[in-house]
């Protein structure tokens, strides 16, 4: 078997650890049901798996390692949105070489962004909106050259925007609204194009040609 669709019924309980057994698989999408517990570890014993979509379940615990943590599987697409995962984003997900797309939105993850998700060169769509990430966005993002779309918004990040955003050519969204993000603005490239960028509920931030010191000025 390469691939397990399931998505859109009402399974119940956990996913089965047995699930590690289909090593040939290729696709897991279980999304839109009603599972509950944690990620089985036994997933990293799947080590052709492309892509995981778990997202829309009632799912908790921490992101495994065993999943995140090792550069053994070829994920290109993981999606573990709209579930109640806690716990910080590893560092280690830094090991996802061939990783296209992370979706791990609407969750109630904390801690810092990592370091190492500039490690993560093929990146194009990252979503960690509506979780309680804290500190600052990671000046590594700037080597992220193919991202296109960076939403962060709804959490409780901070500090300067990284001027080094500005590098990315690519971006087609950039969301960085409702955190407490301070300083100036950037103004160069993607800046420029307001119908991409969203900056609402930062009140500490300021655009350059202001009196940075002000405050509520976006």
């Amino acid at each position: 078997m390469q691939a397990l669709v399931l998505f859109g019924n009402r399974l119940l309980g956990e996913i089965p650890a047995s699930i590690g057994n289909l090593t040939q698989l290729f696709i897991i999408y279980l999304y839109d049901n009603k599972f509950e517990g944690t990620i089985p570890p036994s997933l990293v014993n799947c080590q052709n798996l492309q892509s995981l979509d778990i997202s829309q379940n009632n799912l908790n615990g921490s992101i495994p390692l065993q999943l995140i943590g090792t550069s053994s599987l070829p994920l290109v697409n993981v999606n573990l949105s709209h579930n109640s995962f806690t716990g910080e984003l590893p560092f280690e997900v830094g090991n996802l070489k061939n990783i296209n797309q992370i979706d791990i939105s609407n969750n109630n993850l904390s801690g810092e962004i990592p370091l190492s998700i500039g490690n993560c060169l093929i990146l194009e769509y990252l979503f960690l909106q509506r979780n309680s990430f804290s500190g600052a966005i990671p000046s590594s993002m700037a080597f992220l050259k193919g991202l296109r779309l960076l939403d962060v918004s709804q959490n409780n990040l901070s500090g300067p925007i990284p001027e080094g955003l500005e590098k990315l050519l690519f971006l087609e969204e950039l969301n960085l609204s409702f955190n407490n993000f301070e300083g100036e603005v950037p103004i160069k490239r993607v800046f420029k194009n307001i119908s991409i960028v969203s900056l609402i509920g930062n009140t500490k931030l300021c655009v350059a040609y202001q009196n940075c010191s002000c405050q509520n000025a976006l």
